[in-house]
């Protein structure tokens, strides 16, 4: 259920020039962009198909890595993908730096991130809930699916949320931003299979899902704020957000324009 949500926000976007008024979108564009969205589908299905070959063999070797340090470098990478404990930090951080550093321009670009995170978050909790894969620790073996149930395993929720906010910060930023958000989430995951949390390709369906619809939904929120994603495209064509925040005297607030 993840993977056609992401294909409609892959396309969601609007072209920049068409809402300037500088000319027609290009068809072109699209079978191109729908190209690239079947090969990436094609590539995560056959990156899966693998780590399910490997997953026993995963977890026995970190079962057998567990104790000591990586102990505690585990429950950093927990604590980091639990999103009931980052998520108001990280997403009050994102809206304070955008606003400071591109004006409302930068405060539309961090909305968008915020929005990107969300769909790419909630899309894995559609799939891991549809399929109701048991955990490693249940010790029913890693081919035991129980549709519909709370408690799954594939993919992994904390490892999508940690995808979904590198490629998030990705798509808003230039440069190596995005670089260390990209370490720590592959640091989630591993510290999930180390935990004996997930399955390896738990881990792989995850990041994928995460890493997939939250740079697609960044994208189209861009284009339904009217701002540019990636700086230094098209800027005089990009039209101010249309969430704006709000100061009086007796309080704070938010306008939305439609």
């Amino acid at each position: 259920m993840a993977l056609p949500l992401g294909a409609l926000l892959s396309f969601a976007p609007l072209n920049t020039a068409a809402q300037a008024g500088e000319g027609t979108p290009n068809p072109a564009l699209g079978g191109a962009q729908a190209g690239r969205t079947w090969r990436d589908i094609g590539v995560g299905v056959g990156v899966l198909g693998t780590a399910f070959l490997l997953d026993r063999p995963t977890r026995d070797l970190a079962l057998n890595l567990q104790g000591g340090v990586g102990d505690d470098l585990a429950d950093l990478g927990h604590g980091y993908g639990d999103w009931k404990g980052t998520a108001p930090w990280l997403a009050g951080g994102g809206l304070l730096a955008g606003l400071a550093l591109d004006g409302d321009r930068g405060l539309g670009k961090a909305t968008s991130a915020f929005f990107g995170v969300f769909a790419g978050s909630m899309s894995n909790t559609l799939l891991n809930w549809t399929l109701g894969r048991s955990r490693p620790r249940e010790e029913r073996g890693f081919l035991h699916f129980d549709p519909f149930r709370d408690n799954a395993s594939l993919g992994s929720g904390h490892t999508a949320y940690a995808f979904a906010i590198a490629s998030a910060v990705d798509e808003v930023t230039e440069g190596w931003w995005a670089a260390p958000f990209y370490a720590v989430a592959v640091g989630t995951g591993l510290a999930r299979i180390y935990g004996d949390r997930h399955w390896l390709s738990d881990i792989v369906a995850g990041g994928f899902v995460g890493l997939w619809v939250g740079r697609r939904a960044t994208r189209a929120a861009a284009g339904w704020l009217r701002v540019n994603a990636k700086p230094g495209v098209g800027d005089q064509a990009a039209a101010s957000p249309r969430i704006e925040p709000l100061v009086f005297a007796d309080g704070v607030g938010v306008r939305l324009r439609f």
